[in-house]
C-alpha cells in the first residue's frame, strides 16, 4: 500500500488530521480529568438585587443592593457565568400589601444543571405606602473636600429644597438631607458645580428613599487657611538700673495666623519680642512677631506694646 501513490497520500491525510487534532487539543479535551463534565463551583460577589413589586404606591425598604452567589455545577456551564453582568438576582414582592416580609433571593436566567446558595439568603423587607414631603438641603463642603492651604468661607446650594419620597418610617428617620459634590479633586478656588443630594439619619446612615431633583447647583467660595492664636511676650535687654518692670501690654492678645492646616494644627501662639534695652520710663513701643515655621502671613503684622515701669 505504501508503495503506491494512492496509498501515500491516504497515510499522509490520515497524519494531518492527526496533528490537527493535537494542535486543537480535541485529544485533551477528550481523555482530560478536567472534562466539561466535572463538577466545579465558583463565587461571584457583589451582584445587584432587583425588587419586582407591582404596586407603584408602595416604597422598599431594608432590601441589600448587593449579595454573593456560589454557583456549583459542570464547569463548562459555569465557565459561561463571568462577572454580576451574567446573573439576575430577584426578590419578588407582587401582590403584596403593606407590611414586613421575610423573602428568599432568587436567581434567574441560569442554566437547571447549576445550583445557587445567596449570602445572604433571605432579606428581611419593608412594603410601607409612598409619601412625598418637601425637605430643606444642606450643602456639605467640608474641610476635608478643600485642599490644606484654603478653607471655606461661604457655601449654597439651588434649589433649596427637594421632594423625598419614601415609607413613612423611612422618612421620619430622615436628619438631614446634604449635598455634596461628586468630584473628589481638592479644592483650591471658589466653585461652582452639580452636587448630589443624599438622606441620612443621625447616625449619618445613608437612607433608601427616592429624592427630585437628586442634583442640585452647590456653590463654594474658600479663602486662604488660617486661624487665631494667642501672643506671648518675651522679653529681651534690660532696663535702667534703677528701674523695674511693672507690666506690658499689648493691643492685640490674639492674632490670625495663614499657611496649611497641618502646617499650622500644632502652633498655639506666636511671640512678640519687646527689647527693654535702657529704657528708664513709662513708654510705648512697635514690635513685629516671630514668625513660627511655615507661617505664610500674620494679621496684623506688628503690635503696640506699652511698658510701665516703676
Amino acid at each position: 500500500m505504501l508503495e503506491s501513490k494512492w496509498g501515500l497520500r491516504f497515510v499522509a491525510l490520515i497524519l494531518a488530521v492527526f496533528f490537527f487534532l493535537s494542535v486543537n487539543n480535541v485529544f485533551g479535551n477528550i481523555f482530560n480529568s478536567d472534562d466539561i463534565s466535572q463538577k466545579s463551583s465558583k463565587t461571584i460577589q457583589d451582584v445587584p438585587v432587583e425588587v419586582i413589586c407591582n404596586h407603584k404606591d408602595f416604597h422598599v425598604t431594608k432590601v441589600p443592593e448587593n449579595v454573593d452567589v456560589n454557583l456549583s455545577g459542570p464547569q463548562s456551564k459555569l465557565i459561561k457565568i463571568e462577572n454580576t453582568k451574567d446573573l439576575k438576582v430577584t426578590v419578588d414582592l407582587s401582590g403584596k400589601k403593606a407590611g414586613e416580609y421575610h423573602k428568599k433571593f432568587q436567581v434567574k436566567g441560569i442554566d437547571r444543571d447549576i445550583s445557587y446558595n445567596i449570602k445572604p439568603k433571605r432579606a428581611d423587607i419593608n412594603l410601607e405606602k409612598k409619601i412625598t414631603k418637601k425637605m430643606h438641603v444642606q450643602p456639605d463642603v467640608s474641610q476635608s473636600n478643600i485642599d490644606p492651604k484654603y478653607k471655606v468661607s461661604k457655601q449654597s446650594i439651588s434649589p433649596e429644597t427637594v421632594k423625598v419620597t419614601g415609607g413613612e418610617q423611612q422618612l421620619k428617620k430622615i436628619a438631614y438631607l446634604k449635598a455634596n459634590f461628586k468630584n473628589s479633586t481638592k479644592i483650591t478656588k471658589d466653585t461652582n458645580d452639580v452636587a448630589e443630594v443624599n438622606a441620612f439619619d443621625k447616625e449619618l446612615n445613608k437612607l433608601n428613599v427616592s429624592i427630585k431633583p437628586n442634583e442640585v447647583n452647590l456653590k463654594v467660595a474658600v479663602e486662604s487657611f488660617s486661624k487665631k492664636v494667642k501672643v506671648h511676650i518675651k522679653t529681651i535687654g534690660k532696663l535702667a538700673d534703677d528701674k523695674e518692670l511693672d507690666n506690658i501690654k499689648l493691643n492685640d492678645k490674639e492674632v490670625e495666623i495663614y499657611g496649611s492646616r497641618d502646617d499650622l494644627q500644632n502652633i498655639n501662639e506666636v511671640i512678640a519680642e519687646v527689647d527693654l534695652d535702657k529704657i528708664s520710663e513709662s513708654t510705648q513701643k512697635t514690635v513685629s512677631f516671630d514668625l513660627p515655621k511655615n507661617v505664610t502671613k500674620i494679621d496684623p503684622k506688628k503690635t503696640k506694646a506699652y511698658i510701665n515701669v516703676k
